[in-house]
């Protein structure tokens, strides 16, 4: 028995990921002795970053109500391109905002 430890950085998998946020990792061996192939696979999925939404005031029917939204990058690099839709009672359709 023995346990080998590889890292894979973000910048090795980040080319290959597509939108299903998943990795799919595939460990092979053989066994010299009966030249018996083993095979393991392993899905692992990506966590998200959670959102914090915060109210900045009373919230009064009828009036603006600010809100802030936290989110933090863990990605080693910037997001461009992002956007964030606020959907909610009493929005016809969903307010993008670009970040």
């Amino acid at each position: 028995e023995d346990t080998v430890t590889m890292t894979v950085t973000y910048a090795e998998y980040q080319p290959h990921m597509s939108s299903q946020d998943a990795l799919k990792l595939t460990a092979a061996g053989a066994v010299q002795e009966t030249g018996q192939v083993l095979a393991k696979e392993l899905l692992v999925r990506l966590h998200t970053p959670e959102l914090t939404l915060t109210l900045l005031g009373p919230a009064v029917v009828g009036q603006e109500l600010p809100i802030q939204v936290v989110f933090q990058n863990p990605l080693p690099k910037a997001l461009t391109g992002a956007s964030l839709r606020m959907e909610g009672a009493g929005i016809s359709c969903p307010k993008p905002l670009a970040l």
